[in-house]
C-alpha cells in the first residue's frame, strides 16, 4: 500500500491480533481519548523505522514523541507523562489503520468485539460461534454462509441501500435476536463493520451511516397496523437509540466525500445517497410527534449532504413530486377506506393524521408537512413552505425546536434578511409555547437586528401578534432596548399593576424617563382607592410616596401639592384613606 513498507502490512490473522492486543493492553477510556485525538487530526505525519516500529508526534497539551511498536504492543512508549498505555499511542495505531485501510472503528470497539468473540452464543442462536460439542459438519454452514455474507459484501458500492439492509440482517444472524440495549448494539456494529469491503471515502460515510440507520430501526418497535398506538422504547432501547443518534449526528456533520471520483463512481455514490433518502422517507412517514427520529435524519441529510452539492433543483423539485403523490395517495385512501367505530380511518390512520378536533384524514401527516416545508425551502419558496407549517400547527401544533430548527439553518448561513421574513412567519406557530423556545426565538430576532437594524419593527409587530402568549418576551424586548414609552403604554393598556413589579424592574425607568411612570402610577392610584379597603389604601400610598419623588425629581412640587391637597379633599369621607394619608406623612 502507498507509504507503508511491504513488512508493514498486515494480513487479517494480524489486524485481529492487534486488535486483541488493543483490548488487552489498553482500557475503553484511553481507547476513546486517542480516538478524540485522532478525530482532531492531532497526529503528524507517520514514519516507518526498520525495526517494525512506527514514530509519531502527537499534539497534546505539549507536542509528544510517540513510538509504536505494532510487533510487540506493550512496548511502544510516548514522551508524555503516561509513557506507555496512553492515548497518544492509540491515535497513531488509528492514522496507521487509516493508512492500512482498515477500519478505526475497529481499534475503538476492540474490548467489546473480542468479548464477542471469546463469549459462547446461546445454543438457540443462529450463531457461526459453537461450543466444542457441536461437530465440524455443523459448523460447515454457518462458516460457508459467512463467506459468502463477506463475498457479497465486497460489491457493496454496486448494491441497492435496500440489499445492503439485507446483508446486513444476513450478517447479524450470528448473533441471534438479540434485545435492542447499547451492548447488542455495540456487537452487531463490531459484526457489521468486520464485513465492510474497502470503499472511497465518501461510500465509506455513506456504509457507517447506515450501520446507524438499520440498528436503530431495529431498536424501535414497529407500530400496531390497526390501532396504531403509540410507540414507547424501554429503557435499555432508548439508551441505545441515543446513542446511535449521537453516532449519527457525528457522520453527518462530515461533509460528504465526493471529492476525486471518477465519473461512474460519482454516479453510484449519488444513486446511494438517493436511496437513502428512499429509506428514510419511507420509515419517517408512520412517526408521530410523540416519537420522531426518522424524520430529523432526512431533514439533516438534505441539509449537510445533498444541497451543498447540488448543481440545479432538478433533485429537489423530483422530491417535492414525489411527496405530493402520498399525499394525494393518503387523501385517496381517507376517503375511500370505511372508518371503524372509534371514527378513525382503518390502516391508513398513522399516515393520515387528525387534526386537533379529533377528524381523520383533514391534515397530512407530521412527518410529510415538516418534509415538504424543508424542500421548499431549500427551493428559497418560502410562502409555500410557511403555508405548509401553518396548516400543519394548526392540526398538530408543530414541536417547538422542527420550527426552530429552520430559524437556526438561516442563522448558522447568515442570511439576515430571509431570517427576519421567517421569524416574523413563524412567531406566531410558537405563541402557545412555554418560555424557553421564546427565548430561543428572542435570540433569533437579537441577531437579525443587530446586523439589520431596520428589521426592529418587524419584530415588534411579530410580538404584539403572538399576544397574550408572548408577553414575557415582548415585555424583555421593550425593557432591554430601553423602549420606555412602548413599555409604559403596553402596561397601561392592560392595567397592570405598578406593585406586582420588582423595584429593579421599574428603578432605570425612573432613572431614564421619569415622566413616563406619572400616568402608570395615577391610574394605578385610583384603582386602588377605588377599592375602598385598607389593603387598597395602604397599596395607594406606596404608590403616592413614588409619585412625590417622582414629581420632585421632575422640579414639580407646587404640582405635586395640588394633586395630593386635592386628592385628600376629593376623599375626604373616606376616614381610613385619610388615615393612611397621614400615616404616611402625606398630608398633615
Amino acid at each position: 500500500m502507498m507509504n507503508i513498507p511491504i513488512d508493514m502490512n498486515l494480513d487479517d490473522a494480524q489486524w485481529q491480533q492487534l486488535i486483541r492486543e488493543v483490548a488487552e493492553h489498553f482500557n475503553n477510556l484511553t481507547i476513546m481519548r486517542g480516538f478524540q485525538y485522532y478525530k482532531q487530526k492531532r497526529v503528524g505525519s507517520l514514519t516507518f523505522t526498520e525495526h517494525h516500529g512506527i514514530t509519531a508526534d502527537v499534539q497534546g497539551s505539549e507536542e509528544y514523541n510517540v513510538t509504536l511498536s505494532v510487533q510487540s504492543l506493550p512496548t511502544s512508549y510516548c514522551t508524555c507523562p503516561v509513557g506507555s498505555r496512553c492515548k497518544h499511542i492509540i491515535a497513531v495505531m488509528m492514522s496507521y489503520a487509516e493508512l492500512l485501510e482498515r477500519p478505526v472503528h475497529a481499534i475503538v470497539n476492540a474490548h467489546s468485539s473480542t468479548a464477542l468473540k471469546q463469549a459462547p452464543k446461546p445454543a438457540a442462536s443462529k450463531s457461526a460461534f459453537h461450543s466444542d460439542a457441536v461437530s465440524e459438519q455443523d459448523t460447515d454452514i454457518p462458516h460457508q454462509q459467512y463467506s459468502q455474507i463477506r463475498e457479497r459484501a465486497l460489491e457493496l458500492a454496486g448494491l441497492e441501500i435496500t440489499e445492503w439492509h439485507e446483508l446486513f440482517e444476513q450478517c447479524l444472524a450470528r448473533l441471534g435476536t438479540g434485545t435492542p440495549s447499547t451492548a447488542y448494539v455495540q456487537e452487531a456494529a463490531d459484526e457489521l463493520y468486520a464485513i465492510k469491503p474497502k470503499l472511497s471515502a465518501g461510500m465509506d460515510q455513506l456504509f457507517e451511516f447506515h450501520v446507524h440507520l438499520y440498528l436503530m430501526r431495529y431498536c424501535i418497535p414497529s407500530r400496531h397496523p390497526i390501532s396504531h398506538t403509540p410507540v414507547y422504547l424501554s429503557y435499555p432501547a432508548q439508551l441505545a437509540v441515543d446513542a446511535l443518534q449521537k453516532g449519527m449526528d457525528q457522520v453527518l456533520s462530515r461533509p460528504l466525500q465526493f471529492a476525486e471520483l471518477p465519473d461512474n463512481k460519482l454516479k453510484q455514490l449519488w444513486k446511494r445517497l438517493e436511496e437513502t433518502i428512499s429509506y428514510l422517507r419511507t420509515q419517517m412517514m408512520s412517526e408521530t410527534s410523540t416519537l420522531m427520529l426518522f424524520t430529523p435524519i432526512y431533514r439533516q441529510v438534505w441539509l449537510n449532504w445533498i444541497v451543498p452539492h447540488l448543481q440545479n433543483d432538478h433533485l429537489l423539485v423530483s422530491e417535492l413530486n414525489i411527496l405530493q403523490e402520498i399525499e394525494d395517495q393518503l387523501k385517496e385512501a381517507a376517503v375511500n377506506t370505511p372508518s371503524n367505530s372509534g371514527g378513525r380511518v382503518l390502516g391508513v390512520a398513522n399516515l393520515t393524521g387528525s387534526s386537533q378536533s379529533g377528524k381523520p384524514g383533514k391534515s397530512a401527516p407530521l412527518p410529510l408537512v415538516l418534509a415538504q416545508s424543508w424542500i421548499y425551502f431549500h427551493l428559497h419558496q418560502n410562502e409555500q413552505a410557511w403555508q405548509r407549517l401553518t396548516s400543519g400547527s394548526t392540526a398538530y401544533g408543530i414541536p417547538a425546536e422542527h420550527l426552530l430548527h429552520f430559524l437556526h439553518v438561516l442563522a448558522d448561513e447568515s442570511d439576515w434578511k430571509r431570517l427576519g421574513a421567517w421569524l416574523a412567519q413563524l412567531g406566531p406557530l410558537l405563541a402557545n409555547r412555554r418560555n424557553e423556545p421564546l427565548q430561543d426565538y428572542m435570540q433569533l430576532w437579537d441577531m437579525t437586528i443587530k446586523h439589520l437594524p431596520e428589521m426592529e419593527n418587524h419584530m415588534w409587530d411579530t410580538l404584539v401578534s403572538m399576544l397574550p402568549h408572548s408577553r414575557p418576551a415582548y415585555e424583555e424586548a421593550m425593557h432591554s432596548r430601553g423602549q420606555w414609552r412602548r413599555w409604559i403604554d403596553f402596561q397601561l393598556s392592560t392595567e397592570t399593576e405598578p406593585l406586582e413589579f420588582r423595584v429593579a424592574v421599574l428603578q432605570p425607568i425612573e432613572k431614564d424617563a421619569p415622566e413616563l411612570l406619572l400616568p402608570f402610577y395615577h391610574q394605578a392610584v385610583e384603582r386602588y382607592i377605588g377599592h375602598k379597603n385598607r389593603d387598597g389604601y395602604k397599596a395607594a400610598v406606596k404608590l403616592l410616596k413614588r409619585l412625590s419623588k417622582i414629581y420632585k425629581k421632575l422640579k414639580q412640587e407646587e404640582r405635586w401639592e395640588d394633586f395630593i391637597t386635592a386628592l385628600a379633599v376629593r376623599n375626604s369621607r373616606l376616614r381610613a384613606l385619610q388615615e393612611e394619608l397621614r400615616k404616611g406623612k402625606l398630608i398633615s
